[in-house]
């Protein structure tokens, strides 16, 4: 059995290019390697689609699809911070800020 990195619960909606045209979606789970999206028409494994997240572009390969949902596998891999902006994480990197927990001041170092 092939080990799979933990997915992230989410609801990102999303506008999926595919060679069936351009559908909404939704994605709902994600990590760095794949994801899973409802709302969707069904395609053929091995399908190209492609996506933007925050005027990023994101593609990927398809690789199960029910009458739904479709599985991707993202080609190339994501980084942190596009599968953190899907995760709705207000932590992701905007521009890595440090904590401002009250540890700032120069006396307290």
């Amino acid at each position: 059995m092939q080990y799979r990195q933990h997915r992230y619960r989410t609801q990102y909606p999303v506008e999926i290019r595919s060679p069936v045209g351009v559908v909404s979606g939704q994605v709902v789970d994600v990590n760095n390697h794949g994801a899973r999206i409802e709302r969707v028409r069904p395609m053929l494994r091995g399908s190209k689609v492609s996506f933007n997240v925050l005027g990023r572009p994101v593609s990927g390969v398809v690789v199960w699809s029910t009458k739904d949902q479709i599985g991707i596998i993202f080609r190339p891999h994501l980084n942190d911070d596009i599968v953190d902006t899907m995760r709705y994480r207000r932590d992701a990197r905007a521009g890595a800020r440090r904590s401002t927990v009250g540890f700032g001041f120069a006396e307290m170092r």
